[in-house]
């Protein structure tokens, strides 16, 4: 497992648990949608970010 894929399963599980704590406390389904896509994307450049180049 490289480090882009380590990193990327980190933020869906943070991504995942944040999902279910603001259904839990009655955040509309929309907003938790928008906002769990948003954190996608910054995960997506977040791991990129700290994988090392192959060459």
């Amino acid at each position: 497992m490289n480090w882009f894929n380590l990193s990327f399963l980190g933020w869906v599980i943070l991504i995942a648990a944040l999902a279910i704590a603001a259904y839990m406390l009655h955040v509309p389904t929309l907003w938790i949608a928008i906002i769990a896509l948003a954190l996608v994307g910054i995960g997506i450049i977040a791991s990129v970010a700290k994988s090392k180049p192959r060459i």
